[in-house]
């Protein structure tokens, strides 16, 4: 099909094996007015026929399409380079469709080389210096949203795209929350993909109503990529794997009771971390422990960097992170040299 302003579908995108995103939307390669390729999202509803209500389904879904794209434009206007924003929106009827489902709704964003899950799938050996540096990316992009009063709340390796000349970005904010718009991802005990939850999340525990937790559940999410680079798996997967066996006292439903024996398997996950990475000095080693340890701690009271608050930064501040991840990125590239 033709679209406004000069846009023209071209094939169908098919989701890569394992992915763990897209499951409400479809993927295009269209082509601009210029002859430049993108990327198009189109919002898929038929799930909305099997639900209970169909008509309030449908209605739940356009108004997540509206705050996505509303949202996107908020990042747009503020020219965030480490978020994926759009080239376009709008939507469209298809010939020969009638109904409910007849109009398509749409997003055009860059053309991506792939997300990190894919690029790593096809590396043939670990590259360290390129996992630092997507994460410096992945860090500067969540700082970014954070800084207009975003929660992403769904950061996981299908999420961070790779692009060819800038490298990573931050997508997908269909499951994200405003300081500013209220939306039904608030209502949710676990918006994302509940692989990557942070425990709290799990338990649906939390501290109190303030909007800044849902930062520093990022956060967890943030440590979750570093935890993939190294081990293939995330932080909430590798405890959960401690805890499958028989724990006494475990309840699996209060948080704070529980929380020793969350942070007991942590413990053995950071270890397992330690042992697992490949030969490295040891200072880059034990730094990126540390920052594991820090931003996947399973006490939200406790995590990210404890001097931000000393600085008079708020606890998810994730400067000192940027400047790690930077640091060590740099560090390991001159170590391929």
């Amino acid at each position: 099909l033709d679209l406004d302003d000069g846009w023209h579908v071209d094939s169908v995108l098919h989701r890569p094996p394992k992915s763990t995103g897209g499951f409400f939307s479809v993927g295009y390669c269209v082509t601009g007015p210029t002859g430049k390729q993108a990327y198009l999202k189109a919002l898929d509803f038929s799930h909305t026929r099997q639900a209970p209500d169909p008509l309030r389904a449908l209605q739940a879904m356009l108004n997540a399409y509206i705050f996505e794209r509303d949202l996107l434009e908020k990042c747009k206007g503020r020219k965030l380079a480490r978020v994926v924003t759009p080239l376009a929106h709008g939507n469209v009827q298809v010939p020969g469709w009638v109904g409910d489902l007849s109009t398509v709704y749409y997003i055009v964003f860059e053309l991506a080389r792939g997300d990190i899950r894919t690029e790593v799938a096809n590396w043939k050996q670990f590259d360290l210096a390129w996992a630092l540096r997507s994460l410096h990316h992945a860090s500067i992009g969540l700082r970014q949203l954070h800084s207009v009063g975003i929660a992403h709340q769904d950061l996981k390796p299908s999420n961070v795209l790779v692009f060819p000349q800038e490298g990573a970005k931050i997508a997908d904010l269909g499951r994200s929350s405003s300081q500013d718009t209220p939306s039904d991802m608030d209502k949710c005990q676990i918006p994302g993909d509940v692989t990557y939850a942070a425990p709290e999340q799990l338990y649906g525990w939390r501290l109190s109503p303030d909007f800044c937790l849902r930062y520093v559940a990022d956060l967890y999410q943030l440590g979750n990529l570093l935890f993939f680079y190294l081990t293939g798996i995330s932080s909430t997967a590798a405890m959960r794997t401690k805890l499958v066996r028989a724990v006494p006292g475990f309840s699996g439903m209060d948080f704070i009771h529980d929380l020793p024996y969350l942070q007991q398997a942590f413990s053995e996950v950071v270890s397992d971390l330690r042992a697992i990475l490949p030969p490295l000095e040891d200072k880059i080693a034990s730094e990126i422990v540390m920052i594991a340890q820090q931003l996947c701690e399973p006490d939200p009271r406790r995590r990210g960097d404890s001097n931000a608050p000393l600085s008079g930064r708020p606890q998810h501040d994730l400067q000192a992170y940027i400047s790690r991840f930077d640091r060590l990125a740099k560090r390991a590239e001159w170590m391929l040299k």
